[in-house]
């Protein structure tokens, strides 16, 4: 993968994340660092990728139907882990807002998720988020 595909993919993440973290309603630490978290160990994305992709030179003049298409036309795994991650950010306060599930659902059709696949991306999401916010420590 180029570095212009990296950075093109890392906006996406980032457009994506930024997207859930506003129908959150907020972005407290833990859901920021979970992001920068998943570019890196999942994503496989440098620091500086991501740096750069967070620039306003990349990113501003992105919209969410930008994001839908982008992530439409990614391969198949590469978008259910874009899915999986957003929804990992949503559940790292440990429920949904509707507003979450409604761009969940929106990323969910952009890619035509079957309802088990679907599914698994919200297991591994859980997961994960669980792993970032160890048991008993309470929700933000």
């Amino acid at each position: 993968m180029t570095d212009s595909d990296q950075l093109h993919l890392a906006t996406l993440w980032f457009l994506s994340a930024r997207a859930m973290a506003v129908a959150g309603e907020e972005m407290p630490t833990v859901q920021e660092a979970a992001t920068g978290l998943y570019a890196q160990a999942i994503l496989g994305f440098t620091e500086e990728i991501c740096c750069e992709a967070k620039d306003a030179e990349y990113i501003s003049n992105k919209t969410l139907i930008d994001c839908l298409s982008g992530v439409r036309q990614l391969p198949r795994e590469l978008a259910e882990k874009i899915l999986t991650g957003i929804m990992m950010i949503s559940y790292s306060d440990r429920s949904m807002k509707p507003l979450e599930v409604r761009w969940a659902s929106m990323l969910a059709s952009a890619i035509e998720v079957s309802p088990d696949e679907f599914q698994r991306c919200c297991v591994n999401a859980r997961v994960i988020a669980s792993m970032l916010r160890p048991h008993g420590a309470p929700a933000s």
